[in-house]
């Protein structure tokens, strides 16, 4: 796989700026004041870098899902993925968003989470599908919109093309899980399941 060049030092005035509001933006969560290789990388187009970033600050800052939900949903869908970069980088927000070490161990897994709320286990639910590259079953849906409104599911699949992308992302430029951040579970020797 081909790495992309760091473009912080040919980028303008400008784009460093937005490099700089993005990692400041982002930082409470991340736990890191310098901003994640994924949109470093992606600012050899800034304008793409700010697209992606726009969407993602919206979902995850200013959406309308509950943060554990929200977490709940871009863990699983990582999971389901096999995205390493995704994972490591939401394991801090997961618990920050109240989600136990055991409950973002369990979303790794194969089955629907025992140790998770009715409303995550909703969630988990529709995010398999989407995964799945599935329709979501009219029943899952349902009980999803009990919990979450119309509008929530469509944050939910917006949350997950949003990840997508950024796995693409990842894995077409190799840009690996930065030093100190966690391994996925399925990346750890004598996991069984994924």
């Amino acid at each position: 796989m081909a790495r992309l060049p760091d473009p912080a030092s040919q980028a303008n005035r400008e784009d460093r700026a937005e490099m700089q509001r993005m990692a400041a933006v982002r930082s409470h969560a991340d736990g890191r004041p310098q901003l994640a290789e994924i949109y470093v990388a992606m600012f050899n187009n800034p304008k793409v870098a700010r697209a992606v970033g726009e969407l993602g600050e919206r979902l995850r800052f200013q959406g309308l899902l509950p943060d554990d939900l929200r977490e709940t949903a871009i863990l699983r869908f990582s999971a389901r993925r096999g995205a390493d970069y995704e994972w490591a980088h939401h394991v801090r927000p997961a618990t920050q968003a109240g989600l136990t070490a055991a409950q973002i161990e369990a979303l790794a897994g194969d089955a629907v989470p025992a140790n998770t709320t009715p409303a995550q286990r909703a969630v988990v639910q529709a995010v398999d599908h989407i995964a799945a590259d599935d329709e979501i079953p009219a029943e899952v849906q349902d009980a999803l919109v009990k919990v979450v409104g119309n509008a929530g599911v469509v944050e939910i699949v917006a949350l997950c093309g949003l990840y997508s992308l950024m796995g693409y992302m990842a894995t077409a430029f190799d840009v690996s899980v930065e030093p100190g951040l966690p391994t996925p579970p399925w990346r750890k020797e004598g996991h069984e399941t994924h």
